[in-house]
């Protein structure tokens, strides 16, 4: 019996999916699980931005099929990479790569590209077999008129323009607040690719596919879809990327075949328990006053760069418990530990997210101008005049 090819499995912490997911979930706000960072983005959006996102996808499953448009990138770029690869890629490219997410007879995209079929009619054919997903794309049945009709004939008639857009606000969306919400999630993602590499070495990939739920089945020649419109011999599999997820709930996933005629699997794996809420209460003046002392920054430098206990942080810092307990309790009453129950005793970490937020949350509060009182608070009584 031949064996089977190996096959290359990699775990991904990337937000090559996840910001295209995430600007979907803005817009649909099915999810329970995202609603309080749904407010707090839609809070921070200016209605240029907000007029813009609705002009680039009038449906919000518009914003996963732009993911496609990434298609030939490396398979884990961070951000700055997928914009850079966005604006860069031809005009036709783009095109091709967010219409073949549409458009499933062989040859529509081409014929649609060389204007020798029309959008209405194109619609019309495809919805035969895919009126469901036409539908929920705001084109079936077809107007003209229609947000998602313009956005089509601009993939058609001037792709670069729309491209520049789409890249235009999906850059303010990230500087907007999903680089904050990036920066909260990536820790937890790096965790749970941990998990998966682990289970996935002591699973294999096979049991792994079916215990995860993926939507494809992996057996001893092939990898194929569950709903069978996918099969590829494991001898063209390129590579198979599982990326951890907040926002996938609809468990969408993509397959891309290259010049080479491989094909590269991406699975964005939900996890309900992955959360991007950036809105947990920091209170800046007891991060930056907990921080005041010399002592205490000193401690927090150190177990930034590796946790520590309180006995080990005595030990180094040469003073006695009850003084480092003193300064630990300042610490956490400002959020700024993580704390990590082991048999040697609770170790100390200092809890990045908090510090790099406690800034940005200072800024919102003193340049605010919802409610001027809120920031003047006084932690001592006046002097008195003598």
């Amino acid at each position: 019996m031949t064996k089977p090819e190996n096959l290359a499995v990699e775990i991904n912490v990337t937000p090559r999916f996840e910001v295209f997911y995430a600007l979907q979930a803005l817009h649909s706000g099915s999810a329970e699980h995202i609603q309080k960072w749904r407010r707090e983005m839609q809070r921070r959006l200016t209605p240029r931005i907000r007029s813009s996102l609705a002009r680039v996808a009038p449906s919000p499953l518009l914003w996963p099929l732009l993911a496609d448009a990434l298609c030939d990138s490396q398979p884990a770029p961070g951000f700055t990479e997928m914009m850079a690869d966005m604006r860069g890629m031809g005009d036709e490219v783009f095109a091709r790569a967010v219409l073949k997410g549409v458009f499933k007879t062989p040859g529509a995209v081409e014929a649609l590209l060389s204007k020798k079929a029309t959008p209405a009619a194109t619609v019309a054919h495809e919805a035969q077999t895919q009126e469901r997903l036409l539908t929920l794309l705001g084109l079936h049945p077809f107007s003209n008129r229609s947000g998602s009709a313009l956005v089509l004939g601009r993939l058609i008639d001037d792709p670069a323009e729309y491209r520049n857009e789409v890249v235009n606000v999906v850059v303010s969306f990230w500087a907007t607040g999903f680089a904050e919400t990036w920066g909260t999630l990536e820790p937890q993602l790096r965790d749970r690719a941990r998990a998966l590499k682990q289970e996935i070495a002591r699973l294999g990939t096979t049991e792994f596919a079916r215990k995860a739920g993926l939507p494809v089945t992996i057996d001893e020649t092939k990898v194929k879809s569950i709903r069978g419109t996918t099969s590829v011999e494991r001898s063209a599999v390129a590579g198979i990327h599982i990326i951890p997820s907040a926002f996938n709930t609809a468990n969408l996933w993509a397959a891309y075949r290259d010049a080479r005629g491989k094909t590269r699997f991406f699975f964005p794996l939900f996890d309900s328990t992955l959360s991007p809420d950036t809105t947990i209460a920091i209170e800046p003046s007891l991060v930056f006053s907990a921080l005041g002392d010399t002592t205490r920054y000193a401690i927090a430098s150190t177990i930034a760069r590796k946790p520590m206990t309180s006995v080990e942080l005595a030990r180094t810092f040469g003073v006695s418990k009850p003084t480092i307990s003193h300064h630990v309790h300042l610490l956490r009453a400002a959020g700024l530990l993580e704390e990590t129950h082991t048999e040697d005793g609770t170790l100390l970490a200092l809890n990045r997210r908090v510090l790099e937020r406690a800034s940005g949350a200072a800024a919102r509060e003193m340049f605010s101008d919802e409610d001027p009182e809120r920031s003047i608070k006084r932690t001592r009584k006046p002097n008195k005049s003598k």
